[in-house]
């Protein structure tokens, strides 16, 4: 029918009947001026965000957009709630409403974008058409190498070592070069206040703290964690890479926020107690306690000490690709804070530190379409769109043939909602606690599962189970419970035996359940009976269950699946809580550019491209299946021990 409007299109026409839009111009027009693109004034709307209403006030002249407004203060606290000046500064960048979505807060991105829409469409009076957000394979993802004419070059930089992106791996490049001598650039894609910053916990082998308490992680027996994790596929030289030269990367570090003022600690566990599964004391993390804390804080710590040495940082930089002189890779082409595009020519090396390619969906779908089913919230730094790895293939590097992500099980669903195999699963909630082995149920009411397990091992396991869906249970102990079940890595609420922070502390994750709660995602009940109506579940099997694993708790033996007896709980103190889980925390993705001990990207061949350095989440050759989440900050801890080498290696035309 000629009139039919596919249910990926949304037409201005219905805008303000089909998505609850509500229009409130200051100065509409029906149409615009004949003079100008906009009649100009400043035109307002609401939407429905995901928990609350979304406003959008935007103020054109005849030509442009001049001052955007977003209000999300309503939406998801720390999540959808904190993605307003972002926006902001995508649409009066991007001079349209037709923006990336905020990875992690796509609902509330999609609210923003329509109600830019309907602000754009007040000051036009054409139509305007948004595509639905829904992820699709792409064959052709990598496209092809743009082609720039050189008179549209609009300006030329000369450096030794530049470096793309200002995020964990980039930074430690960049003061590693300029500490060499290196004259350095450091370009970002963002200002600084949405640069990703620097991630919290960081693995290391041989540090000096380690040593002084005793607790220093074998070495052999890390690599040999890594590589079995990775079931082979990382490549032992560079874990071993990793091994040897991760201690000084974190005493150095450990130098440097203590003249910001600031803790860097490791992290020390209860070998004592009895576990399933081997777990390494490798972390070490920011003590963000005695601090108020900001997304760029350890960044900038590391910034204030570069900065004098020579350090040059050009924000709101966006490489486009890379240049080479013959085999070799000299500099790139950018555009800059202007749209216009720039040179930067790099004697001494490139390096790519521009995150992997968890906020391009497109390239998610193609190459790793089983992390889909797999993905409740989408927590990836929204810069991370692969184009890096892009670049660094049409330059002539290779890429990973395993294409994995890291997601945790930390995602809460409606108790209405559960996920559908082949097409996904629903956006959700971010549950913290949901790493904790509480009790977890399949929709069938009845336990499936030692709860225990390595994070993405528990979403393998609910992948098994109707609609990939479960829930998870706890009565009103928790707090005790949680204490008491003394969990690793990013999991743990308490601090750690020698009391290095969590990074979450419990009373945080108390005031996110509440926010969950109030949002409809956890429900409280009375009863157990009555837990089991609010979740949907069979109440008969529900109550059979819980009894059962009451009586394990009793015995102080899991004879059913074998979890620890301290990470028994029950579920005898009402009120009651829960939440059905279905998919989970999508941090980043996992495979990258393949490289080598030098860390240079490499052909098909296993050739260096000379002058190509790759770091960070975009750099391969290192985890594969599985993330190793019981070596804690594994990724970041290679992310700033190689970031520190690719910066010294550049800088010596190593």
């Amino acid at each position: 029918m000629a009139n039919e409007v596919s249910r990926r299109q949304f037409l201005k026409g219905g805008l303000a009947a089909a998505a609850g839009v509500s229009l409130f111009g200051l100065g509409y027009a029906p149409k615009a001026a004949a003079e100008g693109k906009y009649t100009p004034g400043t035109y307002s709307a609401v939407v429905k965000g995901k928990v609350s209403d979304v406003t959008v006030t935007m103020t054109f002249d005849a030509d442009s957009i001049t001052d955007v407004k977003v209000d999300v203060s309503g939406e998801t606290q720390g999540i959808g709630s904190v993605i307003g000046e972002e926006m902001e500064e995508a649409l009066l960048s991007g001079q349209t409403w037709d923006v990336d979505a905020v990875a992690g807060a796509t609902e509330s991105s999609d609210a923003v974008r329509k109600a830019a829409a309907a602000c754009v469409a007040q000051a036009t009076g054409s139509e305007v058409v948004i595509e639905e957000n829904i992820p699709t394979a792409n064959a052709d993802w990598l496209g092809e190498e743009p082609e720039i004419a050189e008179s549209d070059i609009k300006a030329e930089y000369e450096c030794d070592v530049l470096v793309i992106g200002a995020g964990t791996s980039g930074a430690f490049a960049a003061c590693a070069a300029v500490e060499e001598g290196a004259k350095t650039i450091l370009i970002e894609r963002f200002n600084h206040d949405m640069a990703s910053g620097i991630r919290d916990t960081l693995a290391a082998c041989g540090s000096k703290q380690q040593i002084a308490d005793g607790d220093d992680v074998d070495k052999e027996t890390a690599i040999r964690h890594l590589c079995n994790w990775s079931q082979g596929y990382t490549r032992r030289s560079l874990a071993k890479l990793w091994a040897d030269n991760s201690g000084d990367a974190i005493d150095w570090f450990t130098d440097r926020l203590a003249e910001g003022g600031m803790r860097f600690l490791h992290e020390i566990d209860d070998h004592e107690l009895p576990s399933n599964y081997e777990f390494l004391d490798v972390g070490h993390s920011t003590q963000y306690s005695d601090v108020g804390y900001y997304e760029q804080m350890s960044m900038d710590k590391l910034f204030d000490y570069a900065v004098p040495l020579g350090l040059q940082i050009d924000y709101e930089t966006t490489m486009v690709k890379l240049e080479k002189d013959g085999e070799r890779v000299c500099g790139i082409i950018a555009t800059n804070a202007d749209g216009e595009y720039v040179r930067y020519k790099a004697a001494k090396g490139v390096i790519v530190a521009t995150g992997g390619y968890g906020a391009n969906m497109e390239m998610v779908a193609t190459l790793q379409p089983h992390t889909l089913e797999q993905i409740c919230v989408n927590y990836n730094k929204s810069g991370s769109k692969g184009d890096g790895i892009k670049a660094c293939l049409w330059a002539g590097a290779i890429m990973d043939t395993v294409h994995d992500s890291m997601v945790f099980d930390r995602g809460a669903v409606k108790p209405d909602q559960e996920g559908i195999p082949g097409q996904g699963v629903p956006e959700g909630g971010w549950f913290w606690m949901g790493s904790q082995p509480f009790l977890k149920v399949n929709l069938k009411g009845e336990r499936f599962m030692n709860e225990y397990q390595p994070y993405d091992y528990v979403l393998h396991q609910a992948a098994m189970q109707p609609a990939h869906t479960y829930v998870t249970v706890w009565d009103s102990t928790y707090e005790t419970d949680i204490e008491r079940f003394a969990t690793h890595g990013c999991s743990r609420l308490y601090p750690h035996e020698n009391g290095a922070d969590p990074v979450f502390p419990m009373g945080m994750i108390v005031d996110m359940n509440a926010g969950l709660e109030a949002e409809g995602y956890i429900q409280r009940a009375d009863t157990i009976e009555e837990l089991a109506e609010k979740l949907n579940l069979p109440v008969d099997a529900f109550v059979k269950t819980v009894e059962r694993y009451n009586e394990l708790a009793a015995k102080g033996e899991d004879e059913d699946f074998g979890k620890e007896a301290y990470r028994l709980s029950t579920m005898d103190t009402a009120p009651f809580f829960g939440t059905r889980q279905c998919g989970g925390y999508f941090i980043c993705t996992m495979d990258g550019i393949q490289i080598d001990d030098n860390l240079h990207a490499i052909r098909a061949d296993g050739s260096a491209i000379d002058g190509l350095y790759v770091v960070g989440d975009c750099s391969g050759n290192y985890f594969a299946g599985s993330y190793p989440n019981l070596m804690g900050g594994a990724a970041a801890g290679r992310s700033v021990t190689f970031g520190r080498l690719a910066g010294k290696n550049a800088a010596k035309g190593i």
